[in-house]
């Protein structure tokens, strides 16, 4: 048997269960999209926690490097000295023997033994048959021995502090490469992360902070303030998931400062040609496998640390803006680091500048 409802309890269940459905939908969006706000800031965050420890890490490698490459230039001197004061020391050795040998033969007796017997020459001086045999000149070079004997003993304490501080920033340095290797790994992770969730908040990051740090380098007088970027137009990255920091200036060995911006990618990343233009391929002890681009906007380019070459890539051959010129190693001096490049810019192939505001703006 049938039942039949009242008209007005009809529509009333009617409207109840039209208007259900669009409320549910919409609490459902919110969450939804509340969910995903909470995601993109999330990973937004994510990203900027991980660069701020790369930017640190890259400062704190950069701060090693510093002070290795100063301390192994001061090493490469002191033993320098070291040895010229020990050929020094032999001579005067035996200058002050034939002199001790000329007093006995002329009537000192006892001087051999008291020779024999002293603690230094200062006390051999103190025996007044030496001093009256010596001219002045014998003189001087019997004081100068002992002199010469004391600088060369300091020397040699510094030489082993220093060499004792290299260990430690080489240990200190093997530790940051491990550090930055794996930073680089989840920077990669945390973009692709941003890049997901938060495409837009990410976007306005990235210039945020390109902007701020080519304005930090601006303020930099002369070369330190690197290129316009209207002067740079179509400049193509030259390792577009690199990282780097602006760590132009810093100390280098034999009083030279950093000439150029190390970016930092894995092993074997390709480097891209940021012009077209002729290269060079060339290798050095510091540069270790380096191209050059004369590029054909005016501006070369050296990059060095390079793990190789493309197949078939020549000196003299001619490339387009973006073909592979190389790719991301550490050799020449880079050997104990993290895989990176070292890029300079020569605007009409002149002095270098730096790169850093140019590479912020494109890369």
């Amino acid at each position: 048997m049938r039942a039949f409802w009242p008209r007005s309890v009809v529509l009333i269940i009617s409207l109840a269960l039209l208007y259900a459905s669009p409320i549910g939908a919409s609490a459902q969006s919110r969450d939804a999209a509340d969910k995903a706000a909470a995601e993109a800031k999330l990973a937004l965050a994510d990203l900027v926690a991980v660069n701020d420890q790369l930017d640190a890490a890259l400062v704190e490698y950069h701060t090693l490097e510093a002070e290795m490459e100063s301390l192994t230039w001061k090493i490469t001197q002191l033993t320098d000295r070291v040895k010229d004061y020990e050929a020094e020391v032999r001579d005067l050795k035996t200058h002050v023997e034939e002199l001790v040998t000329g007093a006995y033969m002329s009537g000192g007796t006892d001087l051999v033994q008291i020779a024999l017997e002293v603690d230094s020459i200062q006390d051999l001086l103190a025996g007044q048959v030496l001093l009256d045999r010596a001219a002045d000149n014998d003189l001087v070079s019997v004081t100068r021995l002992d002199a010469v004997r004391g600088e060369m003993n300091r020397l040699k304490d510094d030489l082993d502090v220093d060499q004792l501080r290299v260990l430690e920033l080489r240990a200190a340095a093997e530790a940051n490469v491990v550090v930055l290797d794996d930073l680089q790994q989840a920077a990669a992770q945390a973009y692709n992360r941003a890049k997901r969730e938060a495409s837009a908040e990410l976007a306005k990051y990235v210039a945020a902070k390109k902007a701020r740090e080519i304005a930090e380098a601006a303020k930099k007088r002369g070369s330190a303030a690197g290129l316009p970027s209207n002067s740079t137009s179509g400049f193509q990255c030259p390792v577009p998931s690199g990282r780097f920091i602006n760590d132009w200036g810093f100390a280098r060995s034999g009083g030279r400062t950093h000439k150029g911006t190390d970016i930092f990618a894995a092993r074997g990343t390709k480097v891209l040609a940021p012009d077209a233009g002729r290269v060079s391929l060339r290798s050095n002890e510091l540069g270790g496998i380096v191209v050059w681009l004369t590029g054909d906007a005016g501006v070369s380019y050296y990059i060095a640390h390079l793990d190789g070459y493309p197949g078939g890539l020549s000196t003299g051959d001619r490339v387009s803006k973006g073909q592979v010129v190389g790719y991301v190693g550490n050799t020449g001096n880079a050997r104990y680091t993290s895989p990176h490049v070292h890029f300079q810019m020569h605007p009409g192939g002149g002095a270098p500048v730096n790169p850093f505001p140019t590479l912020r703006h494109y890369c």
